[in-house]
């Protein structure tokens, strides 16, 4: 009698293992495929491979979130952003969200830092922290981002192409070197200080 009970029980075990491993396989085929059209311009591993494209391996997955639904629903404009994500769910929006924040973002920090932009940064600290990175889930972190990223967002917001009640604000209020200077500071700072 303690035989077959032991096989059952053996057998249920075997099952279990066996259904977490395809489910685990399946989520893995899922975000694949998900993100196969973000790793040309966001890299393999989330870390953008041209300048002008942000890095979205370590960001905060509620400002990911944000961003992609303003992409999909046009809120933010970008043509190829809004294309690819046409057919997304929001369900499917917060998998790519959450599977970007999970990756590592380590970038060492440059052996010179932008001193003008350490003091731009002063307008910033309040929301993005003193060392870039947010406490805030919908607050992008800006430690190691690529500063032409960074500079292009800062004139779209200066500008109104990009709204946030708070950057449309501090963004007008700096001329193009002081633009310049914050978005080099930030990248230098790296994540790793």
């Amino acid at each position: 009698m303690k035989t077959p009970l032991k096989n059952v029980c053996i057998n249920i075990l075997l099952l279990t293992s066996f259904s977490l491993l395809t489910a685990q396989t399946f989520a893995a085929d899922d975000i694949e495929r998900l993100t196969s059209s973000c790793t040309a311009c966001h890299g393999d591993n989330g870390v953008a491979v041209a300048k002008e494209w942000p890095s979205l391996a370590g960001q905060k997955p509620g400002y990911l979130l944000a961003q992609l639904k303003a992409f999909k629903d046009g809120s933010r404009e970008n043509v190829l952003m809004s294309g690819l994500l046409t057919n997304f769910s929001e369900q499917e929006l917060l998998k790519i969200a959450d599977y970007y924040a999970s990756l590592p973002f380590d970038k060492p920090r440059s052996a010179s830092i932008n001193k003008a932009g350490e003091n731009v940064r002063a307008n910033c600290i309040s929301c993005h922290g003193m060392t870039g990175q947010t406490i805030n889930d919908t607050w992008p972190n800006l430690a190691g981002q690529n500063k032409e990223y960074l500079l292009q967002q800062l004139k779209d917001f200066s500008s109104n192409k990009r709204h946030s009640i708070i950057m449309n604000v501090i963004a007008s209020e700096l001329d193009e070197q002081q633009m310049q200077d914050v978005a080099e500071y930030y990248e230098q700072i790296g994540t790793v200080q």
